[in-house]
Formats: structure tokens, C-alpha cells, sequence
């Protein structure tokens, strides 16, 4: 999307953009974009390179980001930092982009990075209690956790059987049945979705985030929660 990678280039300064908005987040195995949410991607940058940050704000909190993303959480973070639609405010800017490089991607960790070393460790964590509100809302595990879900009951319905728990080894559906071929794929397809997110929210269920020579807190506690969660999942 031409407007999209180019004001990304623009925000972060970099040439790459349009390599960054290809390649860094193609491993994360979230929902493919819907026609709805490719016309607000369009809608938002016309609403943003016109100066109106009220309303573009609006879409990137209520429509994008809590999709995961990553791109609109990064310009939520860019707005709160320059006072464009809302109050400037660099511990919330710094949540946002916290939230944003939560899959390691080069620029926006390096985003992330340049703004910490600028605050204060009381403003830091000010910004933790803010990002664990953000994370536990929109971060790429619950995120996950909500198309595991969905993919359980499209299971449940369909089969009537029973998968292995996660600690018990590989996902496997038992007796797939189905008027036809095209069917059978279907439900095949919908167990290796669900198999590869849970594999992926197994995995990464660590925080990677802001270096301290400290623990905190804070972030502690939404790794543990989120591993009681992922033990606790009820598999069909």
C-alpha cells in the first residue's frame, strides 16, 4: 500500500519502509486482512496526511490496533510523543511503541529504544502500567488466544472429538468426516492454523521487550498469567 509504507518511511526515517511493511511481521500467524480493514488502512492515512489526527486516531485505536496492527500501534505511539489528536504525553508514547516492537521488528525496536533512553525511571514505570493495560488488550498473544478460540469451536462443531492437550504433544484431529473434499480440506486447514498459533503463543509467550538490569514487575505478571492461561487451555 503505497501511502501506507510511505508514511512509515517518513515517521521512521528510513528508505526501507516498503521492506519493512512486507517481510517483518510475515511469520506472525494472525487473520489475513479483510476488505473492511484494508479500506480503513486506506482511509486512515488520507485522514492522517490531511492533518485530521482526531479522526485518524480514532480508526487506528478502534479499528486497527486491536488487530494486531502493528503499523497503527506504532503511530498511536507517534502521535502521543508530538501532541497530534491527544495531549503529548512520552510514557503513553512509550507504551504504544513497547507494543508495537513486541515481534522484534529492526525499526521499531529501535523506535522503542530512542524514546527510553530519554525518559525518567519513574516516567518508564508510569509507561510499564500503561503498556500491560495495552498488552493484555491488543498484544499478540491475546490476540492468538481469541483465534485459538474461534478455531476450536469450528472443531467442535464439525467433529465431536477430542485434540491432546498442549502438554500432552502434537495437535490431532480424530475422524474428520465430510460430505466432499473441498470440506474435508477445510477442517484440515482449520486444525494446522490452530496447531501452528498455538505452537507460535507457546513459544513466545515471554515479553521481549525494554532491557533492565532490574526485573519488572509488572511485566512479569502478564508472562505468568499468560503461561496459566495457555496450561489451562481446553482443547476439544
Amino acid at each position: 500500500m503505497k501511502i501506507r509504507t510511505s508514511v512509515l518511511a517518513v515517521l521512521l526515517g528510513l528508505a526501507c519502509g516498503l521492506v519493512l511493511a512486507g517481510e517483518a511481521y510475515k511469520h506472525f500467524p494472525g487473520a489475513p486482512l479483510d476488505e473492511r480493514t484494508l479500506r480503513a488502512q486506506e482511509r486512515v492515512e488520507e485522514l492522517y496526511a490531511q492533518g485530521d489526527y482526531a479522526r485518524a486516531l480514532l480508526i487506528y485505536e478502534e479499528d486497527l490496533a486491536p488487530k494486531g496492527d502493528k503499523y497503527a500501534q506504532y503511530t498511536i505511539g507517534y502521535m502521543h510523543l508530538n501532541g497530534q489528536g491527544v495531549p503529548q504525553s512520552n510514557t503513553r508514547a512509550l507504551a504504544w511503541y513497547r507494543l508495537a516492537a513486541e515481534r522484534g521488528a529492526p525499526a521499531l525496536v529501535e523506535a522503542r529504544d530512542s524514546l527510553l533512553k530519554k525518559l525518567a525511571p519513574e516516567e518508564i514505570a508510569e509507561s510499564s502500567r500503561i503498556f500491560a493495560d495495552l498488552w493484555k488488550e491488543m498484544g499478540d498473544n491475546r490476540i492468538l488466544l481469541e483465534l485459538i478460540t474461534d478455531d476450536l469451536a469450528i472443531l467442535k462443531s464439525r467433529t465431536g472429538t477430542r485434540i491432546p492437550g498442549a502438554a500432552s504433544g502434537p495437535l490431532t484431529v480424530i475422524d474428520i468426516a465430510g460430505t466432499g473434499a473441498a470440506n474435508e480440506r477445510y477442517y484440515l486447514d482449520v486444525q494446522e492454523r490452530m496447531a501452528t498459533r498455538l505452537a507460535y503463543l507457546k513459544t513466545n509467550v515471554e515479553i521481549i521487550d525494554i532491557p533492565s538490569n532490574d526485573s519488572d514487575p509488572v511485566v512479569q505478571g502478564l508472562e505468568e498469567d499468560m503461561k496459566k492461561v495457555i496450561a489451562s487451555l481446553e482443547l476439544p
